[in-house]
């Protein structure tokens, strides 16, 4: 652990900062990681709860941290690492395309029998067509980024349930285990605020802005096998598309 120096006539807020800041840059403090509570600092450098409040409000200011009320402060994941180019290859090749680290966090895994009229009409479901429902946190080099709901048309990938989804790329699985072609989505993204289900598990701070989108994934044949939802960090995120030229006729 470093130490402060008292006789160092730079302020011991500044120190505790540049201590601070070192573990950052290091990597010892990851992105997304809790920093020690205002009374372990104290504790652990012998400086009064002023000084401590003084250099989190620096690193703050600078974009390094992030304070949740009432959670804990966390390391900001650096803003210019967040460009992410969407493509047909899933959120997780996407990620990983940009040499980022990429996990999840599944959160919620059920079959739904009897899907509501929204899901039948977005979907276009037959009325024996079940709906896998799919809501895992979506994590980028260990700090969470995205929120992404999924509803599967059970009929085009039976027994999905059995894999890990939470490691696993769920288009690579529709890919290479159900032999599925996705040929285009359409998807509407617009901005939004956060709500309280997204604050807690993005860590955000009210109020905090975040972009939401909308999905929906074709088969060559036409059917749709996704209707997908996200909400992704505002602040984080830009998303990046490519606009290809379509020839007439």
């Amino acid at each position: 652990m470093d130490h402060l120096d008292r006789s160092n006539p730079t302020p011991l807020y500044l120190q505790l900062k540049a201590v601070l800041e070192g573990q950052i840059a290091s990597g010892e403090l990851s992105p997304g990681v809790s920093l020690p509570s205002e009374r372990q600092l104290c504790d652990a450098y012998g400086v009064s709860r002023t000084t401590v409040r003084e250099a989190l409000r620096e690193l703050d200011h600078e974009g390094l941290i992030r304070t949740v009320p009432g959670r804990a402060t966390f390391v900001s994941l650096p803003h210019s690492k967040v460009v992410i180019d969407v493509s047909l290859t899933g959120f997780t090749n996407d990620v990983q395309r940009r040499g980022m680290g990429v996990s999840s966090v599944l959160l919620d895994a059920a079959v739904i029998s009897n899907p509501g009229p929204d899901l039948v009409a977005a979907m276009q479901l037959e009325p024996s067509d079940e709906v896998i429902e799919l809501e895992r946190l979506r994590q980028v080099n260990n700090a969470p980024l995205a929120l992404h709901t999924v509803f599967l048309n059970h009929r085009f990938c039976p027994q999905v349930l059995h894999h890990n989804l939470a490691d696993q790329s769920l288009f690579n699985i529709l890919r290479q285990e159900y032999g599925l072609r996705i040929a285009h989505a359409e998807e509407q993204v617009y901005a939004a605020l956060a709500n309280q289900r997204e604050l807690e598990l993005l860590n955000l701070s009210y109020p905090a802005p975040v972009l939401r989108s909308e999905r929906t994934t074709f088969l060559d044949s036409g059917e749709i096998v996704e209707f997908a939802r996200a909400s992704y960090c505002g602040e984080w995120y830009r998303l990046s598309i490519r606009l290809e030229h379509l020839s007439a006729g």
